[in-house]
């Protein structure tokens, strides 16, 4: 058995350098195109917040089970345009055939499946929020000149934003909070089925308050609270109701106002449908 040992050793290496491809044998992945947005992201400014790093998976070779299949790229925003640079694991191109390549926002998601951040309230987690994903097909034009890759992103996720004004009420601002209730979307969700939403002040408004959260696409029920405010000063939660729909890439902006001194006198408080008014249907 001692004798047999190495030539078993020896049998396993061999079959190891039979089945991996190293880069060496592969060109590595460049984004020389680049990856833009659907909605337009022009050179290194964005209509809205900057999404640094991205997860691109070549779809090809992790079917193939070949090794270095998925790489996050991040954003380099110094020069007068954007470019993209490999910055966690190695991707490259599966020679002599069409490659197929996904991607995805944030780059710690998947691309079919996504988990809502339950926690919204500061800008990072809003923004963790913004599930992207794009796809690309391309093959190499040759083992050392790649084709260029660019990857379209479009958002999966919808966008709202409710102001809200108190009458004869005062807001705490340390203290108060409020969730909003994810749309019906069986590729996005969490097991809460809510999130925090991120509260900011509006200038020379001390009376209102901008609640914002990214939500799903997809239809919140007439029997469904769209979103709880709850309000520490007065001892109080403030609960709407409303049937609504939201698509995918675009930010939905409403307004509502509660007058605390004609509402009923009770811990929880629900206003009228109403009393939500939509104002806006805009792309993010």
């Amino acid at each position: 058995m001692a004798a047999l040992l190495p030539l078993f050793i020896t049998s396993c290496t061999n079959d190891d350098a039979n089945v991996t491809t190293t880069p060496q044998q592969d060109p590595v992945v460049t984004l020389s195109a680049g990856i833009t947005r659907t909605e337009g992201e022009t050179g290194t400014t964005n209509t809205d917040f900057s999404y640094n790093k991205i997860k691109v998976i070549n779809v090809t070779r992790q079917e193939k089970g070949l090794p270095y299949s998925q790489a996050v790229f991040t954003k380099n925003t110094s020069g007068t345009t954007a470019t993209w640079t490999m910055s966690d694991g190695t991707l490259l191109w599966c020679g002599g055939m069409e490659n197929t390549f996904h991607a995805v926002y944030p780059a710690t998601a998947d691309f079919s499946s996504f988990t809502v951040p339950a926690d919204q309230s500061t800008e990072d987690g809003l923004k963790s929020a913004d599930w992207m994903t794009g796809e690309a097909k391309a093959t190499l034009n040759n083992l050392t000149n790649a084709s260029a890759l660019d990857i379209n992103m479009t958002r999966k996720m919808a966008k709202v934003e409710v102001t809200i004004e108190l009458v004869n009420a005062s807001w705490n601002d340390n203290e108060d909070y409020a969730y909003f209730i994810l749309p019906e979307n069986q590729y996005a969700n969490n097991s809460e089925n809510k999130t925090k939403a991120l509260i900011e002040t509006i200038s020379d408004e001390t009376n209102k308050r901008k609640f914002t959260a990214i939500i799903p696409a997809g239809n919140i029920t007439s029997e469904s609270i769209f979103y709880t405010i709850y309000l520490k000063n007065e001892n109080t939660i403030l609960a709407i109701e409303k049937e609504l729909s939201f698509e995918a890439g675009k930010k939905y902006t409403f307004t509502a106002k509660y007058d605390l001194l004609i509402a009923p006198k009770v811990p929880t408080r629900s206003a009228a449908p109403d009393n939500l008014t939509l104002v806006s249907v805009e792309p993010m």
